[in-house]
């Protein structure tokens, strides 16, 4: 209901006048009957356009009215006879417009503003075409946005997953416990689909692949991706550097990312200076003595 009502009081304040659609039908007539680019001034002469005074209008009107006067005219049918006529009361009402201060004013508007074009059921302003090349520009901008936001809402969904998987795997490899073993140990883990974890006592997590470890870090994610990641930069510079930078020079499309590094945590400081001499075990055990 509400927004009805918003609707027809937009609907409402949009609409033309009796008066505004009298004008604009009276310029087209000036159009179609004196050219296509006439204006009520141009055909009264009156080189001052909207400036000029009711005077000058006046006396414009008198000047054009006594030679295109049907009575003082010779016509060789009734056909032009009837032009004339049609061309004469045509031109009184331009004069009876001009002389009413409010539809000059509404006149004078649309002189500044560019009139409506009749369109089957009303008067309504041309819409803005843009060309072929202007469209692919704009989708290819909106494409290119689209793309940038998702890059941004990707990076951090993965970096949320990477951060919860090491929490858990952390958690099951400390024995349900969010902090390190005391006794400086790391722990392996093998989860239930199989990939053995090395969870090293300082919380850092990495993955076996046969002989080698891979270290996980959610930080190799840059979450506030830049220019050169987002496709209106990518795209362009390909092309170019695939083309153009054969010849000349080519874009540098490198993207450089300084990790952050994380710092220890207060806890863990306070936790490594109340510990004591770190000792190695005969079966390869880091334990520390208690500090006196």
């Amino acid at each position: 209901m509400r927004l009805l009502l918003i609707f027809t009081f937009i609907t409402i304040v949009l609409a033309w006048s009796p008066e505004d659609y009298e004008i604009f039908k009276l310029n087209d007539k000036v159009r179609q009957t004196i050219g296509p680019e006439t204006t009520f001034y141009t055909w009264l002469n009156l080189i001052n356009g909207p400036k000029s005074t009711s005077q000058e209008i006046k006396k414009a009107y008198r000047n054009l009215s006594k030679s295109l006067h049907p009575d003082k005219l010779n016509f060789k049918s009734s056909k032009e006879r009837k032009k004339a006529e049609e061309k004469y009361a045509i031109l009184s009402s331009v004069n009876n417009i001009l002389r009413d201060a409010s539809r000059k004013e509404r006149y004078d508007y649309f002189i500044a503003k560019g009139f409506p074009k009749w369109k089957s059921t009303g008067y309504f302003y041309s819409k803005f075409r843009p060309g072929l090349l202007l469209t692919i520009f704009f989708v290819y901008l909106l494409i290119s946005l689209l793309h940038f936001f998702a890059l941004k809402i990707n990076r951090k969904q993965n970096f949320k997953r990477i951060a919860n998987l090491k929490d858990e795997i952390k958690t099951q490899a400390w024995g349900g416990s969010k902090v390190a073993p005391l006794d400086g140990s790391d722990r392996r883990l093998t989860n239930e689909t199989g990939k053995i974890f090395l969870v090293k006592n300082n919380g850092d997590v990495f993955i076996e692949d046969g002989e080698e470890t891979h270290l996980i870090d959610e930080n190799e994610i840059n979450l506030n991706p830049g220019f050169k990641d987002s496709l209106i930069f990518k795209l362009p510079a390909k092309l170019y550097n695939l083309t153009f930078g054969k010849v000349f020079k080519p874009i540098d499309m490198t993207i450089t990312y300084n990790k952050p590094v994380n710092e220890e945590p207060e806890i863990e400081k306070k936790k490594k200076k109340s510990k004591g001499k770190k000792l190695e075990l005969p079966n390869g055990k880091i334990v520390y003595s208690r500090k006196k």
